[in-house]
């Protein structure tokens, strides 16, 4: 069963209502309202007390002898009541709700009415057919804030809405237990009124049908209204229980549908709703643009009983991500311009989406958010396989889409003061090369000089001091406009993290490196005359030393003195730096 009602799902999914429901009175069944049969039975009782008969051990077996007929439901009710409106009265006891059924919780709607409502809630059903007389489904729906149209006579299809613009249409072809002019003898069921014909016709034509609950056995006009329709657009799946009925069978061949047997309604609707969540769930967490996607981030960031869905959105993004950067790659390449420029291309064109997911994380996030940003980063940086020769600057460039959102997160931590955050993405570690236990600090690989100087000029075609980082400037200042007030904070907070990333490089590495990545404020410092917003920011750990926020994240060790060793040893550094 599983195949069929996963490719029924689907069908549901991709193509919103245009299945319609067929049921019948087995969808009932678990509610403790009585079945077709269970109500012969009771009426053979009543019939064999009328007639004086009170102690009769085979019910089914007397009245064979006494009429000469097999007993049914159709011929028992014409023998205890003659008129529509008496047989209401016998009828109504059966589906009414007595205070016994309150207390034992029958004549409810079951768990298939209850997610058959969720189905037409989500647009996926529209039109819905029964043969019972119980208003159970219209219970289910009023739940759900549904009021459906309900026709329960022929006469009620003239001025009824069209299907396609009526949220949910009921047609209870044999009437409502409600309303005296209910069918259910056989010589109200072998035809019906010629507007309904018409009726049910348009709907077996336009619809695909989707059959549970209902034998096929009983309903002689509800039968050849379908086997009358030739026209029909959709597919069709006709459920049963045990064994299937021959006309179950025949129908199915006619319309090129399927047969299915199933544990129960309830399980089979329950299955088809779940697999529709999960079609749902994972086309939520396709976004198909960065609007989208941080509109759900924003969604999913503010309740902590989202959070499963929030990793899971980033988390399928970055695996998206790195699918297309190894796709990509490719360590043989020569590294000039020609080859890797179309490959810095791509890499960029796919950054729309991860980048502002990642930088709305950052700034609105709660603290058990940060690993999931780490997940993404590790996610992307991983080292890829290579077999063959290889120029180290193309080699480099698997990791140009983690290099961005390193800088987009690490950014949005300085605008947010986030030195918490700051910290653990200094500290990530990712395998220094693939099927290999060591790893390198995360910012070992991505800085300012992942690709050489004077490669990425000449892939860019420039001549910049800095052309890695000012190409990291150009991309992602429009990820802040909305973020940052001008152009010139968000050169200030660029600056500062990649003082950041200088100073944490030389942390990690061993005491004789005196080499540090630079970015563009070793030269846009040079080039201002008013307040140095790189001095004041770091002059604040002078001032507070030990009690400086990154010192307090964790960052340098939480100690001033290192943290001074290495600022002293920048410093140096920076003084020898010429371009």
């Amino acid at each position: 069963m599983d195949n069929i009602t996963t490719s029924l799902a689907f069908s549901m999914f991709s193509n919103k209502g245009v299945y319609a429901l067929l049921l019948g009175s087995g969808i009932s069944r678990n509610s403790g309202i009585p079945t077709g049969w269970d109500v012969v039975m009771d009426l053979l009782k009543k019939l064999s007390v009328l007639e004086g008969n009170t102690s009769v051990e085979n019910l089914e077996d007397w009245f064979i002898e006494k009429y000469k007929e097999e007993p049914d439901y159709s011929n028992l009710l014409e023998k205890l009541a003659s008129t529509p409106s008496e047989r209401l009265n016998i009828m109504k006891p059966y589906f009414d709700i007595s205070e016994t059924d309150s207390e034992n919780g029958l004549k409810k709607p079951t768990l298939a009415h209850q997610h058959i409502a969720k189905l037409v809630k989500k647009g996926l059903i529209k039109v819905i057919i029964t043969t019972n007389f119980d208003k159970l489904l219209e219970k289910a729906l009023d739940l759900e804030n549904i009021q459906p149209q309900v026709i329960k006579h022929f006469t009620d299809i003239q001025g009824a809405m069209p299907l396609v613009h009526s949220q949910c249409t009921i047609i209870k072809i044999n009437g409502d237990y409600m309303d005296s002019r209910f069918l259910n003898t056989k010589t109200e069921l072998q035809d019906y009124d010629i507007s309904l014909k018409e009726y049910l016709s348009t709907i077996f034509n336009d619809f695909g049908i989707i059959s549970c609950g209902w034998s096929g056995k009983w309903d002689r006009a509800l039968l050849e209204s379908i086997r009358q329709t030739n026209n029909y657009r959709f597919g069709s799946y006709w459920c049963y229980l045990r064994n299937c009925e021959p006309e179950l069978i025949e129908l199915a061949k006619n319309r090129k549908g399927q047969i299915l047997q199933i544990d129960s309604a309830d399980k089979f609707f329950f299955e088809i709703f779940e697999k529709i969540q999960a079609l749902e769930y994972l086309n939520d967490n396709h976004p198909l643009n960065a609007d989208i996607a941080v509109a759900r981030i924003k969604k999913y960031i503010t309740k902590e009983e989202n959070k499963i869905l929030l990793f899971d959105l980033l988390t399928y993004e970055a695996k998206e991500l790195d699918r297309k950067r190894r796709l990509k790659f490719n360590a043989g390449l020569y590294p000039n311009k020609e080859n890797l420029k179309p490959v810095l291309d791509y890499y960029i064109s796919n950054l729309d989406i991860i980048l502002p997911m990642s930088i709305t994380t950052t700034i609105w996030g709660e603290e058990y958010h940060h690993e999931y940003l780490l997940k993404v980063l590790k996610i992307i940086t991983e080292p890829i396989n290579f077999i063959g020769s290889l120029y180290d600057d193309s080699k480099r460039m698997q990791y140009i889409p983690g290099l961005f959102v390193f800088y987009s997160i690490g950014i949005s931590c300085i605008i947010n003061q986030n030195y918490t955050l700051l910290n653990k993405i200094f500290q990530l570690k990712i395998f220094k090369v693939p099927e290999d236990y060591s790893k390198v600090f995360i910012v070992e690989k991505l800085h300012s000089f992942t690709i050489d100087r004077d490669v990425a000029n000449s892939i860019l075609e420039k001549n910049y001091k800095t052309p890695l980082s000012t190409y990291l400037h150009e991309n992602l200042k429009p990820f802040f406009q909305d973020i940052t007030s001008n152009d010139q904070e968000f050169i200030e907070n660029f600056c500062i993290f990649e003082y950041y990333i200088s100073l944490n490089y030389l942390s990690k590495q061993p005491r004789i490196t005196s080499w540090a990545p630079v970015g563009e404020y070793i030269w846009r410092h040079a080039w201002r005359n008013d307040e140095d917003y790189i001095e004041n920011h770091f002059s604040q750990a002078e001032i507070l030393q030990n009690d400086w926020a990154p010192l307090i994240s964790g960052m340098f060790n939480s100690s001033y003195e290192h943290y001074r060793d290495i600022r002293n040893k920048l410093i140096d550094f920076l003084r020898q730096v010429h371009f």
